[in-house]
């Protein structure tokens, strides 16, 4: 995994610059208002969206001492700058539960101030070519005046979200790993805690705000692909660092 070695390589640089080393939880929810399937999404396109069923594979979080600027990500897909902690066992969080779901194993790092955040949406090698896992699991019903359409979709992220180079003689330039990162997810300065829990807040309502139902089917499996402007739409809000949002909850004395 060349570019998550990149990244380990990255923090364990941070030990030299005086930063503690910390250990801490990790867990994910969906919105503090969210109660079960029934989550109910009105986007700026008329459409009123109920989710049944939404599920996020999250395969690793990383957090970073800089905010990268516009365009320092030309052909990169690792962040500008250090990384300072970083989660590295990945799960499924149903987003319609407000609940905190823990991680299968702590995070670690450093206690140095983080300012940017990333997702990794990937059950492997973040460059691999193919990767099989279902990194959005969704379902439920879009109406709008007289039209209600069920709908559902299983998404994945390989060569069906490669986006064309355009110039051949840059055929990295679009590289499949930045499909797979949602960043940078912008912190006031998120310190990690020894002992306490990341906790990441994911709230799906961006990930329907440009999405038009208009000519999808009344009961249909959106294609895994970039194919339709629905499906190509929901792929992008899937990817918008404003659905995400980091604290750290501080651990209760016993």
């Amino acid at each position: 995994m060349i570019a998550r070695g990149l990244a380990l390589l990255a923090l364990a640089a941070c030990g030299t610059t005086g930063g503690e080393l910390v250990t801490f939880d990790v867990a994910a929810a969906g919105p503090p208002s969210a109660a079960g399937a029934g989550f109910a999404i009105d986007n700026g396109l008329g459409w009123h969206v109920v989710l049944d069923r939404a599920v996020l594979h999250v395969g690793a979080i990383y957090l970073n001492l800089s905010v990268p600027s516009s365009g320092a990500q030309s052909t990169s897909c690792i962040l500008p700058g250090v990384y300072t902690a970083q989660a590295l066992a990945g799960r499924d969080v149903d987003v319609l539960s407000p609940l905190p779901q823990a991680f299968p194993a702590p995070g670690s790092g450093t206690d140095d101030a983080a300012r940017a955040a990333e997702i990794w949406l990937t059950g492997g090698d973040v460059n691999a070519a193919i990767d099989p896992t279902v990194v959005a699991d969704l379902a439920g019903t879009a109406s709008r005046d007289a039209s209600t359409i069920a709908f559902s979709a299983r998404i994945t992220i390989g060569n069906n979200r490669l986006i064309p180079t355009g110039d051949p003689a840059q055929p990295s330039m679009h590289p499949i790993c930045k499909q797979r990162i949602v960043s940078p997810i912008a912190l006031d300065e998120l310190r990690p805690r020894d002992g306490d829990t990341l906790m990441l807040r994911i709230d799906p309502t961006g990930w329907f705000a440009n999405v038009d139902f208009t000519g999808v089917a009344p009961s249909a499996a959106l294609p895994d692909d970039l194919s339709t402007p629905t499906s190509q739409n929901l792929f992008s809000g899937l990817r918008a660092s404003t659905s995400y949002t980091f604290t750290f909850i501080e651990r209760t004395s016993e």
